[in-house]
C-alpha cells in the first residue's frame, strides 16, 4: 500500500473499458420553453434519440435504461429514467421511453439543455433478455409513429 501511495505500481495501465451508458445532449443558444417552443424542442428531442440509437448501433451495443436530462434556466438539473423489459437500440423506442420520463419533470420552466441517455449497456450479441425489434417493442412503450412531426409532449405541456 505504501508503494502505491507513492505512485509505484508494476501493474499494467488499463486504458480501455466497456461503456455503461451512451448519451447525447445539447445546450440551446437561447432558453426554450416546452410549450412555446415545442416544435423546435420536438425536432431536437427526436434528433438526440436518433443520434444515440445510431451510436449504439455503430458501436454494437443495446441498453435497457432510457433517461433524460434537463437543465433549467437557473442551472438546476433534473434527470429521470425508466428501465425497459427489453434491450433496445431503436430510436423510436428510445424516444417513446424518454418521452415517458419527460412526463415526470417540470416542463413549465425554461430549458437550457436537453439530453437523452441509454444505460445498462451490453454488447448486442451478449444480450440475454430479448432485443426489441426495429418497429415493435413488447413490454416497452409504444413506438412513436413519424416522431419528427409530433409535438414534444402534447399531453404534458398543455397550452403554455
Amino acid at each position: 500500500m505504501h508503494e502505491a501511495a507513492w505512485g509505484r505500481d508494476d501493474r499494467p495501465v488499463v486504458t480501455e473499458s466497456e461503456p455503461v451508458s451512451m448519451s447525447r445532449e445539447t445546450t440551446f443558444e437561447r432558453d426554450l420553453h416546452a410549450g412555446r417552443d415545442r416544435t423546435q424542442l420536438g425536432a431536437i428531442f427526436t434528433d438526440l434519440c436518433e443520434r444515440v440509437a445510431a451510436d449504439l448501433a455503430r458501436k454494437g451495443y443495446v441498453g435497457r435504461t432510457i433517461g433524460i436530462k434537463l437543465r433549467y434556466d437557473d442551472f438546476q438539473i433534473a434527470t429521470r429514467d425508466i428501465t425497459l423489459d427489453q434491450f433496445t437500440a431503436n430510436a423510436q423506442v428510445i424516444r417513446s421511453a424518454a418521452g415517458q420520463c419527460l412526463k415526470r419533470v417540470d416542463l413549465s420552466r425554461r430549458l437550457r439543455l436537453l439530453g437523452v441517455r441509454v444505460g445498462k449497456l451490453v454488447r448486442t450479441q451478449d444480450a440475454v433478455a430479448p432485443i426489441a425489434p426495429v418497429n415493435d417493442a413488447p413490454g416497452a412503450m409504444d413506438p412513436v409513429p413519424d416522431a419528427r412531426n409530433l409535438d414534444l409532449f402534447p399531453d404534458v405541456c398543455g397550452d403554455a
